[in-house]
């Protein structure tokens, strides 16, 4: 469904809920060819309003950040950090490194709090060994390149990425 037609669909409930409202419901004429009297209550109502009470400084500040906020702010700073990271590697492969230089080669790797990569493996090969040589030396060359945002804390981050060649198309 549309913007438009939710629009459409909405006032045309709004008008058959009016219409119900004002025609439907509402009591009839007492008599036909009287004039129309409308009764007006000014009194004031039975129940009293309650104040709520006062409110501190700290009370009356910006609403607190809800947990689904940080979480995708969170979610941001990660996927920017990775992709950060990912341009790190990309940018310190050799440009030459043969005559075919296609292929992907799959890592994983641990980020330490300051950014320093550990425990990088070679998950899957490109099929070309000086492919997988030179990714290797391009993961670890980027290790700290990048400064891990405080926002993602200190604990080690795992993961796997590919370090993609497409010389020679």
């Amino acid at each position: 469904m549309t913007d438009g037609e939710r629009i459409a669909a909405a006032i045309a409930i709004s008008l058959a809920l009016h219409w119900l409202l004002l025609k439907g419901i509402a009591p009839p004429s007492l008599e036909t060819g009287s004039s129309d009297t409308i009764v007006v209550d000014f009194a004031p109502p039975d129940a009293a309003i309650a104040l709520a009470a006062p409110l501190t400084l700290e009370e009356a500040g910006p609403p607190q950040e809800s947990r689904e906020t940080r979480a995708d702010r969170r979610r941001k700073v990660l996927a920017a950090y990775l992709e950060a990271v990912s341009d790190a590697i990309h940018a310190r492969r050799m440009t030459a490194v043969g005559s075919s230089g296609i292929g992907n080669a799959g890592f994983a790797l641990t980020i330490d709090g300051s950014g320093n990569f550990a425990d990088v493996q070679l998950l899957q090969s490109s099929g070309n060994a000086a492919l997988d040589r030179d990714a290797q030396r391009a993961v670890l060359s980027a290790s700290g390149a990048v400064p891990r945002p405080p926002l993602l804390g200190s604990g080690p981050l795992r993961i796997r990425l590919r370090v993609k060649y497409q010389y020679g198309l």
